[in-house]
């Protein structure tokens, strides 16, 4: 059986992971936490906030392009 990840190690892979901006893997990483270990709370709390990161991020991007050409978003 395997030995569930520290709780200092894996907050510090998923901090440096966001620092990196690289919310996917830190999603992904934080997720084979929570199946590891269903009761720990900081990773179902850090995984909440990464993904909330991540959906604005995107919805960011996305809403500042003008897709269509319209001159009254420009």
């Amino acid at each position: 059986m395997k030995k569930p990840i520290e709780e200092e190690h894996f907050m510090q892979v998923a901090n440096k992971l966001v620092s990196e901006n690289r919310y996917g893997e830190a999603i992904n990483f934080l997720q084979r936490i929570i199946e590891e270990d269903e009761e720990n709370e900081k990773a179902k709390t850090l995984l909440q906030q990464v993904t909330k990161i991540n959906e604005y991020q995107t919805r960011d991007i996305f809403g500042t392009l003008n897709l269509d050409m319209d001159p009254w978003f420009e």
